[in-house]
């Protein structure tokens, strides 16, 4: 797989992925070695291959008591802004921007940590961008907070521990060497700006990530997804999944090239009289995306 890929792009004339992100053998457990992601991709001299932050942050949950724990939900939180902090430009031109919303309805301006309560997570994943903090800032954050939570403040009102303390002291051994590949790649944009949104008067910035694995992720809930019902024969399986297949590899073929699309259909028969109708009533295609099937030849192929 990895040589096809790799071929694929050298005939292709297109400059290989600059950086790649696993949920494992992402680094070598030798000071001097190379992992087996970047010895699978020899070719690609210049690839950084990164540990996705969200499959770093779950090895952590293995040290847990249990996820039921009334504090999970704050270890975790606070885990992540152990490794991330949000870029203060950003920050402050979305304060802004609800401070021009809230005066609009006339309320009177409020603190920054007022604001803090108002703004939505969504929100500040759509205009703020994230960065990770550094080697040793992230390591000095993280033993802080397991320090933190091994104690008695890790407790909840019955007495229950959040971290088992053997299982925890391990993981956070085990993961230490991971702190390196989690950062980001220096000189690398991984956001992009997608546009641009008017709230309160101020124009603020929508960025895209290109950090971490969410499409694979997404992509393993959409495989569950071509399968419709709860079992299948082993023929019934196989071209439900190969219906699936094409029909998610031309979704994204479309979006690459021309964005996304009113008109869905994945049938050439109804795409063909679709075009001919609206070529005989409107004089133009209703679909510009259409293209007619070439002419038989009237030869015959053989694989």
């Amino acid at each position: 797989m990895a040589a096809g890929l790799m071929k694929r792009y050298r005939e292709a004339g297109v400059a290989p992925p600059a950086v790649m992100y696993v949920d494992r053998d992402c680094c070598s457990p030798h000071a001097h070695g190379q992992s087996q992601v970047k010895a699978m991709f020899a070719e690609w001299n210049e690839l950084q291959v990164r540990l996705d932050i969200w499959h770093f942050m779950r090895r952590f949950a293995a040290g847990v008591t249990t996820e039921a724990h009334q504090l999970y939900g704050t270890f975790m939180a606070r885990l992540s802004k152990c490794i991330f902090e949000l870029d203060p430009d950003d920050v402050a031109a979305l304060w802004l921007a609800k401070q021009g919303e809230l005066l609009a309805r006339g309320v009177r301006p409020v603190s920054e940590k007022a604001l803090d309560k108002l703004i939505s997570r969504k929100e500040l994943a759509l205009h703020c961008r994230k960065r990770t903090r550094g080697v040793e800032e992230t390591t000095r954050r993280i033993k802080a907070l397991i320090d933190e939570m091994d104690s008695e403040k890790g407790r909840d009102t019955l007495g229950v521990p959040l971290l088992d303390h053997e299982r925890i002291q391990q993981v956070w051994i085990d993961q230490q060497r991971h702190i390196t590949c989690i950062q980001d790649p220096e000189r690398f944009p991984l956001y992009m700006k997608t546009g641009t949104l008017k709230k309160g008067g101020v124009e603020l910035c929508c960025y895209r990530c290109a950090r971490g694995s969410t499409s694979l992720e997404s992509f393993h809930l959409h495989l569950n997804r071509f399968i419709p019902g709860t079992s299948a024969s082993d023929s019934h399986f196989q071209a439900y999944l190969l219906e699936g297949l094409m029909r998610w590899n031309d979704d994204r073929m479309e979006e690459a090239v021309r964005g996304k699309s009113d008109l869905r259909t994945y049938s050439s028969s109804e795409r063909e009289a679709m075009d001919q109708l609206s070529r005989k009533v409107l004089k133009r295609s209703l679909d510009e995306r259409y293209r007619p099937p070439g002419a038989y030849t009237g030869k015959n192929y053989s694989c």
